[in-house]
């Protein structure tokens, strides 16, 4: 069946959700992409040839959200804070699902994508250049693994 809604979806039109802990990560995402997947094929040899068969196990890649860095750095140090809290005692704060609210056109919530018992993998780099004429303003990116994701 062919859909009904005609509308394209905007690159534009998202908002992302972690919890009340890290209000400045979702303020201040300005980019988030969801993750590609894929399945081994498993090979079968037959004489001359390979046979491929569908694997049994999804791997998805990582998470990834890019976020803008306020003057204070609030916005890193909430990550850097949410890395340590992963890797450090208390495992139950570092394990949380992040949803990423996707918006029509008109800027109302159409669907949600929620990626569940999320735990971060990754800050990136910022690059302080004191060579730089644009009025740019600084990121970084932070990658999350998960357990699975729904379209709700």
């Amino acid at each position: 069946m062919l859909t009904t809604n005609k509308s394209f979806l905007q690159p534009t039109g998202f908002r992302v959700v972690i919890n009340s802990d890290y209000k400045n990560l979702e303020f201040f995402a300005q980019s988030a992409q969801h993750p590609g997947a894929s399945v081994s094929p498993v090979e079968i040899g037959i004489p001359k040839v390979s046979l491929p068969l569908l694997g049994d196990k999804i791997t998805y890649s990582e998470l990834s959200i890019n976020l803008m860095i306020d003057e204070d750095m609030t916005s890193y140090r909430e990550m850097q804070g949410w890395l340590e809290d992963a890797i450090g005692s208390d495992h139950e704060k570092a394990v949380m699902d992040i949803s990423i609210i996707v918006l029509t056109s008109h800027n109302n919530k159409n669907i949600t994508i929620k990626y569940k018992d999320c735990i971060p993998t990754t800050i990136g780099a910022i690059d302080f250049n004191s060579t730089s004429g644009d009025s740019t303003f600084l990121t970084f990116d932070a990658s999350f693994r998960f357990s699975t994701y729904e379209i709700l």
